[in-house]
């Protein structure tokens, strides 16, 4: 009879742990589809229906991989080189590139293979190569100093355009609604869970953190503590290993929220980055504030 009572008492453990490996198991076969989530379907949109001038241009990655960026001419001798997030690809970012070609500058949008007319299939390494490629055709191809440009990432962009930071003279690095790395995120999903574990099976690592210590630029960090996907700590840590000049400001809204585009203190920010003006950027974020 005792035998019976401990059989049942260990048996909802047993199962509990088996369901949560296979679960784990699911994840690490998951987990590139869970990070990289392309969409090759346009949304029919371009740079055209905001009546901005653009040319639709292939870059060829380290790999032999093309991918597809928008090129937006500009009246300052600046550019600003975007990296969108995991979902949809360049069709979806008109509205992005809307505020982005106020500040006067060239931009460049870039897609990552297997996201909308660019080939391949997505993985870390050459989400770094689109960049690289980014990187080469606005340098060398367009001919603008290091210096004079700005890599700005929003979500998984983040990663991209810090590895570009960290790796090169740049002239600023716009950091919004970013995270740590993909391990980093993993504990923020399962906080039970050590960070150990996730950092040994990630497929993708990304990481931000480690690579923001080596960024010889100014650094904004823009994130929402109202975003439900990634949570702010994120970039509070990012900001705090960033060296300085650098500036934090809360957004308002959710993950996606576009809101950021309309508030006076990210324009003013942007301003700063443009003009040069970050002398006077606090090491201490900004946090809170009125719209």
């Amino acid at each position: 009879m005792a035998e019976i009572v401990i059989g049942v008492l260990l048996v909802p453990p047993a199962i509990a742990l088996a369901v949560l490996l296979a679960y784990l198991v699911s994840l690490y076969f998951r987990q590139q589809s869970i990070v990289f989530r392309p969409r090759a379907e346009s949304t029919g949109r371009s740079p055209a229906d905001i009546g901005v001038a653009f040319d639709d241009v292939f870059l060829t990655c380290a790999s032999g991989v093309q991918v597809h960026a928008w090129w937006v001419p500009g009246r300052l001798r600046k550019a600003i080189v975007f990296f969108h997030g995991s979902d949809g690809n360049l069709t979806y970012e008109v509205q992005t590139l809307r505020f982005l070609e106020k500040l006067g500058a060239a931009v460049l949008l870039v897609d990552y293979p297997g996201y909308g007319e660019s080939e391949g299939r997505c993985s870390e390494r050459l989400c770094y190569e689109a960049g690289e490629a980014a990187w080469a055709f606005v340098r060398e191809a367009k001919c603008v100093p290091a210096a004079d440009v700005v890599v700005f990432g929003q979500s998984l962009g983040t990663a991209v355009a810090t590895y570009l930071a960290a790796t090169r003279e740049c002239g600023g690095l716009v950091f919004q609604s970013g995270f740590t790395s993909v391990p980093g995120i993993a504990v923020s999903i399962f906080p039970l869970l050590p960070y150990a574990l996730f950092w040994m099976f990630a497929r993708s690592r990304m990481n931000s953190l480690r690579r923001i210590r080596s960024c010889r630029c100014p650094v904004l960090v823009l994130h929402s503590r109202g975003d439900e996907h990634v949570p702010i700590d994120h970039a509070l840590r990012i900001h705090e290993r960033a060296p300085a000049p650098k500036k934090f400001v809360e957004l308002h809204g959710v993950h996606f929220s576009g809101e950021w585009r309309n508030d006076k203190r990210v324009s003013a920010a942007w301003q700063e980055l443009m003009d040069g003006a970050t002398g006077a950027w606090r090491a201490r974020p900004a946090m809170g504030g009125t719209r």
